[in-house]
């Protein structure tokens, strides 16, 4: 993919189409998202994940048909990949276990998931895993684990490295401690819904959402964070039936077992509405054999919740949002996460919930810890940076994004949220090669740079667009130490078809 920059707003002499789709919509068409079938191949893609594409290619055996070597369970003190030291077990499952390990190098801890040898040969179960490979790699969130390498080892099979997170399953917590107070219940399901509106932000479907598969952790400050975990059936929103039903059945909608019609939006929302079930009662509202739970969530409605508990902080609003997500017909469940989670905001206000700090770990667009204690400059301030119609933003000398508007997460596919963000992982890159170094120079320089990019439209038209980056004064009360980034906007071109 070529790309142009001029320097100091020189004009330009030659256009190119130069820019992903996914900021190409975002900025030209106000669209967020990324375009999931270009992950099929790695040019044209972000880094990291145009290399987690190619190291899918080198991890494809060499030979389907020949000899496979024998392989082993892990032990303490194995080498896997070449660069992992086995420290010990965190877990096992049906697919197979977890392990605690160090890289040999970074000497840095993470998990790390390693498929059963009996079935990492089976073709199914290699395709689920290159799916959930490419797709985890490439989502950004806090409310999501974090899939940082993966491979396969010629002793142990395929295996995948995640962050290392120390808390328990949403489900083992459930099972020992029993259901939530209705408001830490909230804090949890918001938490939830922010990640499946994420990934739903980028056209990919959960298809698995269940307790099992959600982390408790904390913070070093001991604030609760809710981590998405497992994405083996997760995939591009592409609505194809598949022949077997895939999927948990204490969280599958009775579309789902009735006609066996694919993984949707709509199916995520009744896992939701599950979930938050689950949250709240401590038990899962259908159970016994899966011909029964089957039966039971294709001939009943969810039972509500205030019929099962006596809890006098329960405020029925509750019921209300499980009964609309858990509806029999899909067409009468919330349209999308967003609207979920806009009754859920509406029922956390009524309980006194400050909504506005439930991003935990965080950076809104308007800084949230100093929020609340803003007078009424400082929030006219927020209010016109977040609204500004140009993408700002406030990042550090690693490009990690830590204040940004509306339209800078827009214009980045960023589903509303700055943490986690990094440019050095995003398509701006691609068209903006030099962006890391400009903004170390920037920094050090304690000066200006600008920069012209051009961003395609399609047919043939070309958006010239001013990328202008500032070092943050040093006495600035946030952002001292950063660097501010302002895009704007500046004529659409015809493309004369010249290379």
């Amino acid at each position: 993919m070529g790309g142009r920059v001029a320097d100091d707003f020189d004009e330009p002499s030659k256009v190119h189409e130069t820019i992903l789709p996914t900021l190409t919509l975002s900025v030209l068409g106000g669209v967020g998202g990324t375009d999931v079938d270009s992950l099929a191949t790695p040019t044209g893609l972000p880094t990291p994940a145009a290399a987690v594409l190619r190291e899918l290619e080198r991890a494809k055996p060499a030979a389907e048909g020949g000899a496979k070597p024998e392989r082993r369970g892990a032990r303490r003190g194995d080498l896997i990949g070449n660069r992992y030291v086995v420290e010990g077990q965190i877990g096992r499952g049906g697919m197979g276990r977890v392990m605690r390990v160090r890289h040999q190098v970074l000497g840095k801890p993470f998990a790390l998931k390693l498929i059963k040898a009996p079935i990492a040969d089976k073709t199914r179960i290699r395709e689920m895993f290159y799916r959930e490979a490419r797709l985890a790699s490439a989502l950004t969130h806090d409310n999501i684990c974090s899939i940082v390498d993966f491979g396969e080892d010629p002793a142990f099979g395929l295996f995948m490295v995640m962050e290392l997170l120390e808390g328990n399953t949403l489900h083992g917590k459930l099972r020992h401690d029993g259901r939530f107070a209705p408001k830490v219940a909230c804090d949890i399901m918001w938490q939830i819904v922010e990640a499946v509106r994420y990934i739903h932000s980028r056209t990919i479907i959960h298809g698995d959402l269940k307790s099992e598969n959600i982390l408790l952790t904390r913070t070093p400050d001991r604030r609760r964070v809710v981590k998405l975990l497992d994405f083996g059936l997760a995939r591009p929103d592409v609505g194809h039936r598949t022949e077997r039903i895939e999927g948990t059945p204490e969280y599958l909608a009775p579309e789902r077992i009735r006609t066996g019609s694919p993984a949707s939006t709509a199916t995520d929302i009744y896992a939701l509405g599950i979930l938050f079930y689950e949250l709240l009662t401590g038990e899962l509202p259908f159970r016994g054999t899966v011909e029964e739970i089957f039966r039971q969530a294709v001939d009943q409605r969810v039972p509500r919740v205030s019929d099962r508990i006596d809890d006098p902080t329960f405020d029925e609003r509750a019921d209300e949002i499980i009964q609309r997500a858990t509806a029999h017909d899909p067409d009468e469940r919330h349209p999308d996460a967003g609207n979920f989670q806009y009754e859920l905001r509406t029922l956390m206000n009524m309980l006194g919930m400050d909504v506005t700090r439930r991003r935990v770990g965080s950076v809104d667009p308007v800084v949230g810890s100093r929020r609340g204690r803003l007078g009424n400059r400082e929030r006219g301030g927020a209010e016109v940076f977040e609204q500004a119609p140009i993408p700002l933003a406030s990042v550090d000398r690693h490009g990690a994004v830590r204040v940004a508007n509306a339209a800078f997460l827009e214009f980045l596919g960023a589903a509303g949220r700055a943490a986690g963000l990094s440019l050095a992982d995003s398509g701006l890159t691609e068209v903006y090669p030099a962006l890391m170094d400009d903004l170390g120079t920037a920094l050090d320089r304690r000066g200006t740079i600008k920069r012209i990019i051009y961003l395609s439209e399609g047919g043939g038209v070309v958006v010239q667009v001013a990328v202008i980056l500032t070092a943050a004064v040093t006495d600035a009360a946030i952002t001292a130490g950063e660097i501010h980034i302002a895009l704007h906007p500046l004529a659409r071109l015809e493309n004369d078809g010249d290379e």
